[in-house]
C-alpha cells in the first residue's frame, strides 16, 4: 500500500464540480516512485479531469496536490512541469502554428530547455536518439496524429520526470510503437520515476502496471495490485455490474440484397478493391496499420481520390467528394473525432440532428426545438451519453461520449452505407458493448456497415466478414469458420504481397529549408514592389523623384505600423477594428504638443502611445474578461475612440512648427528616418515572433488556445498583451502619419483599418490565428502603398483605384482559404495515415 509520505504524486480529497456534473468527488490517489499505477474507468468517470488536476490545467474546488512531498492547493501546467511532472494527453496538447522544435521550447522546463538558436538541432538529435524519424522543423499542423503523440511523448521523456502521466498513450500508436513506449516506461521506472497510466486496455495493464485505481462517476470504487484482480473483476469495478462479454448475435444474411459494391477500386496506397456488402451485414477492414485499409475506407467516403466502379443500392456513385458520397446515403464516422467528425463548439442536440435537419424543421427552413428534442433525446438516451443536458457542448465531453454522439447521429440519419473508422478508440469496456449493439441494430435496419479496427478481437466478435489488407491489397477474406482473432492476425503478418505504389502527387512535406527562414512571402512582396515601381517610373518618371519616394515611404511607414499592430492581434485569433480610430486619436493627441519645443513633443509622443496602449488594454479586457467577440469589442471601442478624437479636435488644427516638421522629415540617403525606425520595429517584431518566448506564446494561443494552455502558456495574459501591443503600434502609426501631414485631424486614419487587415492576410497570416510574419507584413504594407501611389501617378480614376484595391481585399480573403484547401487535399490523398 502506497502512503502519502513515500508517494511521488499524491492527490487528496480532490473535488471538481461543473454545472450539473460532479466530475470528481473526494478522489484520493497515491503513486510511489518506481511504479506504474493504472487509472481506469468508463468515459465520463472523471479520469481526464483527474489528469487535468494533476497537470495543472484544471483547478480543483477542494483537495490537495503533492509532488515529491511538496503540497499545492492547485497547479498550473508550467508549475507542474517545473516541479517534475510530465503529462502526455490523449489528444496531443500541441499548437499547430509551432514547429516541432518550437513546441519543445514551450513544453520543456527551464532546466532542460535548449537555447533558441540550438532548438532545431537539439530536437532533431533528441528524436533520433529515441529512434523517431520526425523533422524538427515541421509544423505541428502537418503532423499525423501518430506523429503528434510521439512528439509529445518525446518531450515528456526529455524532462527526465519524477512523475510521468500518460493518458491513453497507445490509442494512436501501432504495435511496434507501443512496444517502443513500454520499453521507455520500464527504463524510467527502473530509474525511480512514478508513472500514472490511464488506459481502457486491460492487456496493457497486465503488461506494464503494478497497481491500479478504478473511478466510477467521479469516485474511487476500487484499487490495489493488478495481480490481485482478474479481468472480470476489473471490468465489474469499471462498469458497476457483471458483463456478458459476448457480442450481439450475428443474423442469417442469406438472400439479403447487396447495398454497397465496388469493382477494381484503386487510389493512393490501395488497389483492386472488389467488395460486396449486403443489407444487414457488417464487414471489417483489418491489417497492420499503413497497409491501405484506411485509405480504402476513406475513398469509399469520398475523402480520398479513387478510380473504379462503385454502386450503392444498384446505382452508380461518383466518389468526387464527401458531399457526393453523402448524397447517395454514405455516412462516414471518422476516427479523428475532433478534427473531422464532431462540431466541437455546438451542442449535443445540434451535432446529433446535423444529418436530419429536414425532419426537424418547418418547411425545411425553421428548426422546431420540440421536434429536435423528440428526435435526439431517444438516440442519445439509448447510448447513455453522460452529459448535463442536450445543450452541453460536445467539445466538453470525453472521447467515448463524443463517439456515442456520432453514433447517435448515424442512428437517426438512416444511412444506406455506414463507414466507421476505429469505432471504440478511447472507449471503455461498458461503452463498447453499447456501441456494438447500436452498430448491429443499424445493420438490422438494412444498413451496410463497414468497420475499420485495429482490434482483432473486436473484428472477430462484431463482423460477419473481415477483409485483411496487406500492402494495399486484400490479402484474405475471412468468414464463418475462419473468422477468429488468430486467423485475422495471422493473415496480416504472414502476407507476402508487393506494396502498392503511392502516386507521386502526395508526398509528405520534407525538411524545411526556406528563404530567410521561411520569409519567401516578404521576398515576393519586395520583388512585386520593385517591378511595380519600375513599370510606373517608365510611364511617369516623376514617380522616382526624391519628394515622391519620401512621401511614399512616410505613408508606408504609417500603414506598416498599423498593420504590425493588427498582425499581433490576428495571430491570437482575434481582430482589431479600432486601429484606425487609434490612429486618429494618436494624431490628435500629439498635435497638442507639435508647436512647442522638442522636449514637449517627446511628451506628446508618450501621451499618444499611452493612449493607444490604453485602448488596447480596454479591447483586451472586453475580449478576455467580458468574453465579447473581438469584432464586437473592438467595434465598440472604435466608435468611442473616434468620438473622443473628434471632441478633442472638432476641426483640423495643431499645426507642427517648422523646426519640428524639418526634424520629422529628416532623411538618410533619401530615406525618411521615420521609415527607417519602422523597419527596425518590423525586424524587432520578427525576432519577437520567431525567437522570443512571448512570440511562441502568441502563435500557440492563436493556433489552439486549449492546447496552448495545456502546454503551459498563459493564454489570457497573452491575448491581453496582444491587444495592448496592437493599440500601441497603431498609435505609432498615427505618429508616422503626423510626421507626413503635420496637423491634427480626427477624420484621418479610418481607411487604415481595412488596409491593415488586407496587408496582414496578403502577407500570409491566417485570419484564424497561429501564424504570421512581421517582415512579410512590413513588405506588404510597402507594396500596397506603392500601388496607391502608382495609380495616382498613372492618372487612374478614383473609382478604378477603389476597384483595384478592392480586388486585393478579395485576394487577401481567398489566398488563405485556397492554401488551406490545398493542404487538406494533400493530407486526404495520404489517407491521413
Amino acid at each position: 500500500m502506497t502512503t502519502v509520505r513515500d508517494a511521488a504524486l499524491t492527490l487528496t480529497g480532490i473535488v471538481k464540480q461543473y454545472p450539473g456534473v460532479r466530475a470528481l468527488d473526494g478522489v484520493d490517489l497515491a503513486v510511489s516512485p518506481g511504479q506504474v499505477h493504472a487509472v481506469l474507468g468508463e468515459n465520463g468517470a472523471g479520469k481526464s479531469t483527474l489528469v487535468g488536476v494533476a497537470a495543472g490545467s484544471v483547478t480543483p474546488d477542494e483537495g490537495r496536490i503533492s509532488i515529491g512531498g511538496r503540497d499545492y492547493p492547485a497547479l498550473t501546467p508550467a508549475l507542474a512541469r517545473e516541479n517534475g511532472l510530465a503529462l502526455v494527453y490523449q489528444t496531443p496538447a500541441l499548437a499547430g502554428g509551432l514547429t516541432v522544435a518550437e513546441s519543445m521550447l514551450v513544453l520543456l522546463p527551464e532546466q532542460v530547455r535548449p537555447r533558441v538558436g540550438a532548438a532545431s538541432a537539439w530536437t532533431a538529435a533528441h528524436l533520433r536518439s529515441l529512434g523517431l524519424d520526425i523533422d524538427a522543423d515541421r509544423l505541428v499542423s502537418e503532423l499525423t496524429m501518430r506523429e503528434a503523440h510521439l512528439v509529445e511523448i518525446a518531450a515528456a521523456l526529455a524532462t527526465d520526470p519524477q512523475v510521468l502521466v500518460l493518458d491513453e498513450p497507445t490509442e494512436a500508436l501501432g504495435p511496434d510503437e507501443t512496444t517502443w513506449l513500454f520499453d521507455r516506461i520500464r527504463q524510467l521506472v527502473a530509474a525511480g520515476t512514478a508513472v500514472v497510466y490511464i488506459t481502457h486496455r486491460i492487456p496493457e495493464i497486465r503488461e506494464i502496471a503494478q497497481t491500479l485505481t478504478v473511478l466510477r462517476d467521479g469516485r474511487v470504487v476500487g484499487g490495489g495490485t493488478v495481480a490481485a484482480h482478474t479481468d472480470e473483476q476489473i471490468v465489474e469495478l469499471i462498469v458497476g455490474r457483471s458483463l456478458d462479454t459476448t457480442f450481439p448475435a450475428k443474423p442469417d444474411l442469406d438472400g439479403a440484397p447487396v447495398v454497397l459494391a465496388t469493382e477494381g477500386l484503386r487510389g493512393a496506397g490501395f488497389a483492386d478493391l472488389t467488395l460486396r456488402v449486403s443489407a444487414g451485414e457488417i464487414v471489417g477492414f483489418a491489417g497492420v496499420e499503413g497497409n491501405g485499409q484506411r485509405q480504402a475506407l476513406r475513398a469509399l467516403a469520398g475523402l480520398v481520390r479513387s478510380h473504379g466502379r462503385v454502386t450503392v443500392a444498384g446505382r452508380p456513385v461518383a466518389l468526387t467528394g464527401p458531399a457526393a458520397a453523402a448524397g447517395r446515403g454514405v455516412t462516414f464516422l471518422s476516427g479523428e473525432r475532433l478534427r473531422e467528425a464532431v462540431f466541437g463548439d455546438l451542442s449535443i442536440r445540434e451535432n446529433v440532428d446535423a444529418l436530419a435537419l429536414p425532419r426537424v424543421s418547418l418547411l425545411r427552413t425553421l428548426l422546431v426545438p420540440a421536434r429536435e428534442r423528440a428526435l435526439v433525446a431517444p438516440a442519445v438516451g439509448a447510448l447513455r451519453v453522460k452529459a448535463a443536458s442536450l445543450e452541453t457542448p460536445v467539445n466538453t465531453l470525453s472521447g467515448g461520449n463524443q463517439q456515442k454522439v456520432l453514433l447517435a447521429r448515424a442512428s437517426i440519419g438512416r444511412p444506406a452505407v455506414l463507414l466507421v473508422e476505429d469505432p471504440t478508440q478511447g472507449v471503455d469496456a461498458g461503452a463498447r458493448l453499447e456501441i456494438y449493439r447500436v452498430l448491429r441494430e443499424l445493420a438490422g435496419q438494412g444498413t451496410a456497415v463497414v468497420v475499420l479496427s485495429t482490434d482483432a478481437v473486436e473484428l472477430e466478435g462484431l463482423c460477419d466478414r473481415v477483409l485483411v489488407f496487406s500492402r494495399g491489397r486484400v490479402h484474405a477474406e475471412l468468414s464463418a469458420a475462419t473468422l477468429s482473432e488468430r486467423d485475422i492476425t495471422g493473415a496480416a503478418v504472414l502476407a507476402t504481397e508487393q506494396a502498392v505504389a503511392a502516386p507521386a502527387a502526395g508526398p509528405r512535406p520534407g525538411p524545411r529549408r526556406r528563404l530567410l527562414g521561411g520569409e519567401s512571402q516578404a521576398a515576393l512582396m519586395l520583388l512585386l514592389t520593385v517591378v511595380l515601381g519600375a513599370v510606373t517610373a517608365a510611364r511617369a518618371p516623376a514617380f522616382l523623384s526624391s519628394l515622391s519616394v519620401g512621401q511614399l515611404l512616410l505613408a508606408a511607414a504609417s500603414l506598416a505600423l498599423v498593420s504590425l499592430g493588427q498582425l499581433v492581434v490576428v495571430m491570437t485569433g482575434g481582430i482589431d477594428l479600432s486601429v484606425g480610430s487609434v490612429v486618429a486619436l494618436s494624431v490628435v493627441a500629439v498635435s497638442f504638443f507639435g508647436a512647442g519645443p522638442p522636449a514637449l513633443f517627446a511628451v506628446g509622443v508618450l501621451v499618444a502611445l499611452a493612449a493607444g496602449a490604453a485602448v488596447g488594454l480596454l479591447n483586451g479586457v472586453l475580449v478576455t474578461r467580458v468574453n465579447l467577440p473581438p469584432v464586437v469589442a473592438t467595434l465598440i471601442t472604435s466608435i468611442g475612440v473616434v468620438g473622443l478624437a473628434q471632441l478633442l479636435r472638432p476641426l483640423p488644427g495643431g499645426q507642427a512648427g517648422d523646426t519640428l516638421l524639418a526634424a520629422l522629415g529628416t532623411t538618410v540617403a533619401g530615406v525618411p528616418v521615420v521609415f527607417v525606425v519602422v523597419v527596425l520595429v518590423g525586424v524587432a517584431g520578427h525576432l519577437l515572433l520567431r525567437r522570443a518566448r512571448a512570440g511562441r506564446a502568441l502563435r500557440a494561443t492563436g493556433s489552439d488556445a486549449l492546447s496552448a494552455s495545456r502546454m503551459g502558456v498563459a493564454t489570457v495574459p497573452t491575448r491581453l498583451l496582444a491587444y495592448v501591443l496592437g493599440g500601441t503600434l497603431a498609435a505609432g502609426g498615427g505618429l508616422a502619419l503626423y510626421a507626413q501631414t503635420g496637423i491634427g485631424d480626427a477624420s484621418t486614419g479610418q481607411a487604415l483599418t481595412l488596409a491593415s487587415v488586407t496587408a496582414v492576410v496578403l502577407a500570409g497570416a491566417s485570419v484564424f490565428g497561429g501564424n504570421g510574419s512581421a517582415l512579410a507584413t512590413l513588405a506588404t504594407a510597402l507594396f500596397l502603398q506603392t500601388i496607391t501611389s502608382s495609380l495616382s501617378f498613372l492618372s487612374v480614376s478614383l473609382a478604378w483605384q477603389y476597384w483595384i484595391q478592392g480586388s486585393f481585399v478579395v485576394a487577401a480573403a481567398l489566398v488563405p482559404l485556397l492554401r488551406g484547401r490545398r493542404r487538406r487535399r494533400g493530407l486526404l490523398a495520404l489517407g491521413t495515415a
